[in-house]
C-alpha cells in the first residue's frame, strides 16, 4: 500500500471503540495459517491438532466479541481455486517446504535435537487433504455451539463457505456482496467489516462501491534483519487495525482532484475508484506478475498515478468500465506510460556510461554493439530508431541494414575506440578530432541498447530462442487478456475457471500497447478442479503424504509422465523485489491436460471416504430456531451440544450466483454519504486544502522517504474565547477529525484564560462561568498539550492544523447505560470520560447530521428483567454477588427486583499477599549487582541484555550467518520497555535486579567462564564471533543457547515498565489456596431479596466501555468476578488479581487474572494452563472493592442482626441447625453491620436512605458442593 495516506486511514483500536458494523466477513485461511503454525522459523515448534482447532475457535469468537455483527457473519475458507491463481499457490507450497526443510537441516547442523513428532506440514491447508475435512467439521459444530448457547449469536445470519465450496475465500465473500446487492430491499448503508491479511482486500472492498467498509487486520512486525514476518496467535495478545475505506475513498479523490478542471466529461470518483483498481493489477497480483520494474517499494504508484491524470482528458471517458476494459483507451494509457520503460532503462544506461568513464572498461559486450553499428550503418540505425518509436515492435533482425557507407563505418569504429578506450571530449580536442558524437548518435545508441535490453529480457527471462514481432504481439496480447479476466473476477465473478497467465513474467509496457487491435476478449467459464487434482497440481513432493495414496507416486516415480513438474530443486527470482518471500518460484507451470491423464489411472483406487473428499460441496446457512432439534454429537475433542437450536440450509454457488447485466454496479441508491455514520471517519465538515509534500510522516513508527498526501486546515481566523465559550460550553460536539469522536465540553482556553461552566448552571439563558487564569505550570502545561496536539496531526497523520490559539477540553463518550429515575421511568443516557481530554479547536466539528445507533429501548422493569435472567448485585451486603431473577416485573414490590443471590465466602489471601510485600526490596541497581559478582556493571547490563555471537565464517556476510543471542534477554529495548517479573524492573530510567536474577548471572558465569573473561576484556564490540570467543573450541555457542532455553526465567511472560505483576511462584500459591479452599471450605449461601433495579447490574444494560461500578479501586489479589456475557470467560467465573498492565489511557489498563477454574479459550499468564485471562475494568465486579468499602462503613453505622428463620415470611424463630453449626468457620464477605447500599454511580438519592428503601432481605439458604443434602438455613435481616 502507498505511503502516501496509510497513517491516517489504518487506526489502531481497542474492544470498546469498535464502530457498529451490520455484516462481519472473515477471510478464514489467515486465522488457520496463524493458529496452526504461528512460528515458521522454529524447527522444533509442534502443535497438537486439538490445540489448533480450539485456537481457531478462540480466535474466531474474539472476532465476532470484537466487531459484534448485528445481521450477517460469513466464514470464507479457500476452496478451490481457479486456474489463474494455482500457479502463485504452487510457486508459495514449493518454496514452503523447501524453507522447513533447509530450517531442520541447519538446526541438525548446529547439533539440536528436533522433536520425534512430525511437524505440521502448512500445505495441509490445501482443499480436499484430510486435515481441512476435519477443520470442516469442526466448524460445523462450533457454529452449532454457539447459536445454540450464546445470546450474541442468535440474532445474525450464519454462512459458512467451507474448503468443500470452489473459489478463493474473499472472492466467495464478495460473490455474496454482490448478491445482496441485487437484492430488492437491500440497505444502501450497510456497514461491512472485513477481516484478512491480505493487501488485495483494500481492492476488493473499493471496487464493491460500498462506502461503509472497512478492513480489520492485525499488527504484523517485520524482523529488520530478514524481513521476516512475525504474529502471535493469540488475540488478546494482538493489536489489531481498522483501515478505513470511506476515507480511502476520500483520499482518492484528494490525490486525482486537479482532473475536476481538466476533464471534458463529468469527474466521478466511482469511476476514478475503478480505474483506480486497474492500475493496481499493473504493479502486480496473485494472478499477473508486475510489468518490469514497476514495484511499489520503488515509487511506481505515483508513476501510474501521473501517466493516467495526463492521459485521462484525452481519452473521452474512463478505462475500466465497471470491470469491462476499454481497450482503445487502455491503449493510449500504456502508450503514455511507457516512456517509464524508457526512463527505466535510461538510469541504468547511465550508471554503464558513469562506470566506462570512472573506470575505462564497459559492462556488457562489446563485441555485440561494435558488430551492431557496422551492421545497421548510420541509415539503418536511423531506420531502426523510426521503426521502434513508430511500433515498439521491431527486432533487430527485422530491420534491413543500409548499404554500408565508408564514412559510416569509420564513425562507427571510431565511436567504438571511444568507448573502448575511454576517449573523452577534451582528448578530442588536444587531438584535433572533431567530435562526431552528435546527440542524434548519442540518441542512437541508446535506443539499440534499449531493445538488445529488452531482447535480452525476452529471451533469459520467457526463454525465447528468438524474440520477433509475431512474439511480442502475442506477450502484448496475453498481457491485456490478462487485465481483463482478472477486472471481471474483481467486478463479476469467475469468468473461467481454466484461463491463467502462462509466464513468470510480464512483458515491457512499450511493447504491451501494441496489442492488437482487433483484440477478442473470450474466456471458457469451464470447471473448477475437483480438490485431488488442485493438490497435485499445486503440492511438491515433500507434501506427498497428503495426497491419497495412489496418487503420490505419479510426484516421485521417475516413470511418471508428470513426475518433471515436480523438482526437488529449483531457483528463485527477486526480479527487483527485496525480501527473499517475494520472489518468483521458476517452477514449471503444470499442464493440465497431462496431470488429469497421468490421474485417470489412479482414481479408480480411491476409498469412499477419499471419494466423497474429491467433491465439492454447498456453504451453510445458519439460523437460530427456538425449536430444540436434539443433540449435535462433536466431531472429536469437545463435548456434545445437548440442545441443538442452530437450524442449517445448504446452498450452492448457483443459488447465489447474479448475472452480470442484473450486478449494481457503483453506489446504491439511497445512499447516505451527506450523513456521518459514527467510527467511519471522513475528511468532511472542516475546510481543507491537500499537496503532496515530503514531511516524513511516521508509518508503522517509521518516517516516510517518499511524498504524503499533506492536509492543511484553512484558517479559519482568531475567534473570541468567551464568544467560543458561549457557544461550546455544556455542548456535545464532535472532536479528533477526521475520525471525530462524539464528546462534551467542559472547558476552553487560551494561553492566558480558562473557562468553565459553573455548576452547570443556567442563570436566564445565560451561561455562568468560572474563569481562571492560566499561568506558571499550568500554563507549561497548557503548551505541551498544544504542541502534543499538533505533533500528532502533522507527524503522524499528516495533517497542518496551523496555529492553535485555543483549546476545547472535553470528554469523550464512553458509552449509554439505562438509569433507573422516579415513578419507574427509564431512560438511555450517554456516558462520558471523568477526565477531559484536550483538543484544538479548529479540529472539532459540530451540528452534522449524525446516523445514531438504533438501540433497544426497554419500558418496563418486566422486559428488563425476565424470570432467570442473571445480574449481579452493586449494593452491599453481597456486592458482586451473581443473582437470578425469581419471578421478574410480575412480583415487583414498590419498583424492587426479586433476586435470588448466590453468595460465597472468599479464600484468605493475606499471608501470600505479606510474602509479595516482603519480596518488593530485593531488587538492587546494576553496580550493587556487579559487586556481588566480582564484575564491572558494563557487564552485568550488557549480559542481561542482548549479545549475539555469529556463528560461521569471518568473512561471510552477516546476513548469510546464523546469529544467536546468548545475552539472557532479562530487560528489553527502549521501545517496547518490558522486564521479566521477578528478575528485573525499571524505576526511572535505572535498571534494577532482583536476587534471582543476580544468581542467574553467577550459574551463567560459573557454566561458561570463558565467555565472559572475553566480554569482560571486550567491552566496545556490538557482534563477536564464535571463532574469537571460542577459538579452540566447537560447538560451544550452540550448547550456551540450549543451556539458556532449560533456564525457568525463559518461561516468564514479559510485561510493560511500570506493571504491577506477581512472580510464578506466588501465582502458584494463590492457585492452590484457591483450590484447598474450594475443596474444603466453600460453601455456597443462596439468599433471596427485593432490591431496587439501580444497584443490579446486567451486561446488556450498558453499552460501550463502562465500568459496572467506576467508583471500584483494583489492586493485586484482589478477588473479582467476570460480569461480560458472550465472553471467553465464562459469566459469573471469580478469579484473582494477578498482574496490573499500566497504559496512558485509564481505559487501556488491562487486569491479569488467575481464575478458580481453567476454562476453554484460556490462557498461561504465570500461572496454570486455561486458568488465565487479561479483562477491562468493564469486565468485571471487584469483590475485595466490596469488602473495602463495607469495613469503612462500619463504624458509627446501624448493625443487622442476622436472626435463622424456618420461614422468614412468617417470622418463625428457630435455633440453629446442629449440623450447620458444626460447619468450619467461612470467610463471607462481612455483612453483618453494613445496611447501607452503595454503588459507584447511577443512584442520585440520598445515600443514608439506600439501605432501607433500596433492599428487603426476604430469605435465603446456605449449600455446599460437599453437603448438598443439608437443610435449608433461612435468613431475615432486621436493622437495629
Amino acid at each position: 500500500m502507498d505511503k502516501r495516506t496509510i497513517s491516517v486511514l489504518s487506526e489502531l483500536v481497542k474492544e470498546y471503540q469498535i464502530p457498529e458494523f451490520d455484516n462481519l466477513y472473515l477471510d478464514m485461511n489467515g486465522i488457520i495459517h496463524m493458529c496452526s503454525h504461528p512460528n515458521d522459523f522454529d524447527p522444533h515448534f509442534r502443535i497438537t491438532e486439538e490445540k489448533i482447532f480450539k485456537d481457531i475457535f478462540h480466535y474466531i469468537e474474539v472476532l465476532f466479541r470484537m466487531i459484534q455483527p448485528r445481521k450477517l457473519f460469513f466464514m470464507a475458507v479457500d476452496g478451490v481455486a481457479p486456474r489463474a491463481k494455482m500457479n502463485q499457490q504452487r510457486g508459495r507450497r514449493f518454496r514452503s517446504a523447501k524453507e522447513a526443510e533447509i530450517l531442520e537441516q541447519k538446526a541438525r547442523e548446529r547439533g539440536e535435537a528436533l522433536p520425534s513428532e512430525a511437524r505440521f506440514d502448512s500445505n495441509c491447508i490445501t482443499p480436499g487433504t484430510e486435515f481441512m475435512a476435519r477443520l470442516h467439521e469442526q466448524l460445523k459444530y462450533f457454529v452449532t455451539y454457539k447459536m445454540s448457547t450464546d445470546a450474541q449469536w442468535r440474532d445474525v445470519k450464519v454462512i459458512l463457505s467451507g474448503h468443500e465450496t470452489p473459489g478463493e475465500g474473499e472472492h466467495k465473500i464478495m460473490d455474496y456482496i454482490r448478491y445482496m446487492k441485487s437484492q430488492p430491499g437491500y440497505d444502501p448503508n450497510t456497514r461491512h467489516c472485513l477481516y484478512g491479511l491480505d493487501a488485495d482486500l483494500i481492492m476488493l472492498g473499493l471496487c464493491s462501491h460500498e462506502p461503509h467498509f472497512s478492513l480489520l487486520r492485525e499488527e504484523v512486525k517485520y524482523k529488520r534483519s530478514k524481513g521476516k514476518q512475525t504474529r502471535t496467535s493469540t488475540p488478546e495478545e494482538t493489536k489489531f487495525f481498522l483501515l478505513h475505506l470511506s476515507l480511502m475513498r476520500e483520499y482518492l479523490e484528494l490525490e486525482f482532484a486537479s482532473l475536476k478542471t481538466l476533464l471534458p466529461f463529468p469527474f466521478d470518483i466511482e469511476k476514478i475508484i475503478d480505474d483506480w483498481v486497474l492500475m493496481g493489477f499493473l504493479v502486480g497480483n496473485d494472478f499477473i506478475p508486475p510489468l518490469p520494474d514497476m514495484h511499489i517499494i520503488n515509487g511506481a504508484l505515483p508513476t501510474l498515478y501521473k501517466a493516467y491524470m495526463d492521459v485521462l482528458p484525452t481519452l473521452g471517458g474512463y478505462i475500466n468500465e465497471g470491470g469491462t476494459l476499454n481497450l482503445e483507451r487502455f491503449k493510449k494509457y500504456m502508450q503514455k506510460l511507457s516512456a517509464f520503460d524508457v526512463e527505466q532503462f535510461r538510469e541504468t544506461y547511465a550508471d554503464l556510461k558513469y562506470f566506462q568513464a570512472k573506470t575505462g572498461r564497459r559492462l556488457g559486450s562489446k563485441e555485440r554493439h561494435s558488430n551492431f553499428v557496422i551492421k545497421l550503418g548510420l541509415s539503418g540505425i536511423s531506420k531502426f530508431i523510426v521503426l521502434y518509436k513508430n511500433t515498439g515492435l521491431k527486432d533487430i533482425d527485422d530491420v534491413e541494414p543500409a548499404k554500408p557507407v565508408k564514412n559510416a563505418e569509420l564513425a562507427a569504429l571510431i565511436d567504438l575506440a571511444e568507448l573502448e578506450m575511454g576517449c573523452s571530449e577534451e582528448d578530442e580536442e588536444e587531438e584535433g578530432w572533431e567530435s562526431y558524437d552528435s546527440d542524434d548518435h548519442n540518441d542512437s545508441l541508446f535506443f539499440l541498447e534499449f531493445h538488445q535490453h529488452k531482447k535480452d529480457y525476452y529471451m533469459n527471462k520467457l526463454e525465447y530462442s528468438t524474440v520477433n514481432s509475431d512474439v511480442l504481439r502475442s506477450q502484448a496480447d496475453g498481457y491485456v487478456r490478462a487485465i481483463q479476466w482478472n477486472l471481471r473476477y474483481y467486478y463479476n465473478g469467475v469468468c473461467s475457471w481454466s484461463w491463467f497467465y502462462p509466464h513468470h513474467y510480464a512483458p515491457y509496457i512499450s511493447d504491451i500497447c501494441n496489442f492488437s487491435s482487433d483484440l477478442e476478449l473470450c474466456y471458457n467459464m469451464g470447471t473448477p478442479f475437483l480438490p485431488f487434482q488442485q493438490l497435485l497440481a499445486v503440492l511438491p513432493a515433500a507434501s506427498k503424504k497428503l495426497l491419497p495414496v495412489p496418487y503420490q507416486q505419479l510426484m516421485v516415480q521417475e516413470e511418471s509422465p508428470i513426475f518433471h513438474y515436480y523438482p526437488s530443486e529449483f531457483k528463485t527470482d527477486l526480479n527487483g523485489k527485496k525480501q527473499e518471500w517475494e520472489a518468483v518460484v521458476l517452477i514449471p507451470f503444470i499442464d493440465e491436460v497431462s496431470l488429469l491423464e497421468a490421474m485417470a489411472p489412479c482414481d479408480a483406487q480411491l476409498t469412499g471416504e477419499e471419494s466423497r473428499r474429491n467433491s465439492h460441496g454447498p456453504m451453510l446457512i445458519y439460523t437460530h430456531t427456538d425449536k430444540d432439534l436434539g443433540v449435535y454429537d462433536a466431531p472429536e475433542f469437545f463435548p456434545a451440544v445437548k440442545h441443538n437450536h442452530a437450524s442449517a440450509v445448504a446452498a450452492s454457488r448457483d443459488d447465489v450466483y447474479v448475472d452480470p447485466k442484473r450486478l449494481v454496479k457503483g453506489l446504491c441508491s439511497g445512499v447516505r454519504l451527506d450523513v456521518y455514520f459514527p467510527g467511519f471517519p471522513t475528511l468532511k465538515h472542516i475546510p481543507h486544502t491537500a499537496k503532496l509534500q515530503k514531511c516524513k510522516v511516521k508509518v508503522f513508527d517509521q518516517p516516510s522517504q517518499g511524498y504524503n498526501m499533506m492536509l492543511q486546515i484553512v484558517d479559519q481566523g482568531k475567534p473570541d474565547i468567551k464568544e467560543v465559550a458561549t457557544e461550546l460550553l455544556g455542548r456535545t460536539i464532535f472532536v479528533a477529525w477526521p475520525h471525530l469522536i462524539e464528546a462534551r465540553v467542559v472547558a476552553v482556553s487560551n494561553k492566558k484564560l480558562q473557562y468553565g461552566l459553573r455548576d452547570d448552571s443556567m442563570n436566564g439563558g445565560t451561561p455562568q462561568f468560572n474563569i481562571e487564569e492560566v499561568k506558571g505550570s499550568s500554563q507549561t502545561q497548557w503548551g505541551l498539550q498544544r504542541r502534543g496536539i499538533e505533533d500528532q496531526y502533522n507527524n503522524r497523520m499528516g495533517v497542518q492544523i496551523g496555529e492553535t490559539n485555543i483549546l476545547v477540553h472535553a470528554t469523550p463518550l464512553t458509552g449509554r447505560k439505562y438509569v433507573f429515575g422516579a415513578m419507574g421511568r427509564i431512560t438511555l443516557e450517554k456516558q462520558w470520560l471523568d477526565t477531559p481530554v484536550a483538543y484544538a479547536l479548529q479540529t472539532t466539528v459540530r451540528d452534522i447530521a449524525v446516523n445514531d445507533k438504533s438501540f433497544q429501548q426497554f419500558k418496563t422493569l418486566n422486559e428488563i428483567f425476565p424470570p432467570k435472567s442473571i445480574c449481579f448485585m452493586l449494593g452491599h451486603p453481597h456486592y458482586a454477588a451473581l443473582g437470578e431473577v425469581v419471578d421478574g416485573g410480575n412480583t415487583v414490590k414498590s419498583g424492587r427486583v426479586k433476586v435470588s443471590m448466590s453468595v460465597t465466602p472468599e479464600p484468605d489471601l493475606e499471608g501470600i499477599r505479606k510474602q509479595h510485600q516482603d519480596n518488593l526490596v530485593q531488587y538492587m541497581p546494576g553496580n550493587v549487582a556487579a559487586q556481588r559478582l566480582g564484575v564491572s556493571s558494563h557487564l552485568v547490563s550488557r549480559v542481561t541484555g542482548t549479545i549475539y555471537i555469529v556463528q560461521g565464517d569471518k568473512n561471510a556476510s552477516l546476513e548469510s550467518c546464523n546469529k544467536v543471542n546468548v545475552g539472557l534477554n532479562l530487560k528489553f529495548n527502549k521501545r517496547e520497555r518490558r522486564v521479566i517479573p521477578g528478575y528485573t524492573r525499571k524505576d526511572g530510567s535505572v535498571w534494577q535486579y532482583s536476587n534471582k536474577a543476580v544468581e542467574l548471572v553467577c550459574s551463567y558465569m560459573q557454566k561458561f567462564p570463558q565467555l565472559f573473561d572475553y566480554l569482560a576484556k571486550h567491552t566496545g564490540y556490538d557482534v563477536f564471533y564464535e571463532s574469537d570467543v571460542f577459538p579452540s573450541t566447537t560447538g560451544c555457542v550452540t550448547e550456551i543457547s540450549n543451556w539458556l532455553k532449560e533456564q525457568h526465567y525463559t518461561k516468564v511472560e514479559r510485561h510493560v515498565c511500570g506493571s504491577e505483576v506477581l512472580e510464578a511462584e506466588l501465582v502458584a500459591a494463590v492457585e492452590k489456596q484457591v483450590d484447598d479452599f474450594q475443596r474444603h471450605g466453600c460453601r455456597v449461601k443462596t439468599v433471596t431479596m427485593q432490591v431496587k433495579p439501580h444497584l443490579l447490574y446486567k451486561p446488556e444494560l450498558q453499552i460501550g466501555n463502562i465500568a459496572p461500578d467506576p467508583s471500584a479501586t483494583h489492586r493485586l489479589f484482589d478477588r473479582i468476578v467476570n460480569v461480560r456475557d458472550s465472553y471467553t470467560v465464562p459469566l459469573g467465573l471469580k478469579g484473582t488479581i494477578i498482574g496490573i498492565q499500566q497504559s496512558d489511557n485509564d481505559a487501556d489498563i488491562m487486569y491479569e487474572v488467575v481464575f478458580d477454574k481453567p476454562f476453554p479459550g484460556g490462557l498461561a499468564i504465570n500461572c496454570s494452563d486455561s486458568r488465565g485471562y487479561r479483562i477491562p475494568k468493564p469486565a468485571m465486579l471487584n469483590l475485595s472493592h466490596g469488602q473495602r468499602v463495607e469495613q469503612v462503613k462500619t463504624v458509627n453505622k446501624p448493625t443487622a442482626v442476622v436472626q435463622p428463620s424456618g420461614n422468614a415470611m412468617m417470622g418463625n424463630n428457630r435455633p440453629p441447625n446442629p449440623v450447620s453449626a458444626r460447619k468450619p468457620k467461612q470467610n463471607y464477605p462481612k455483612t453483618k453491620s453494613e445496611p447501607e447500599h452503595t454503588t459507584g454511580g447511577g443512584d442520585r438519592r440520598p445515600r443514608h436512605r439506600a439501605a432501607q428503601e433500596d433492599v428487603e432481605d426476604i430469605g435465603g439458604s446456605n449449600t455446599t458442593q460437599r453437603e448438598a443434602s443439608l437443610p435449608r438455613q433461612h435468613i431475615r435481616v432486621f436493622f437495629a
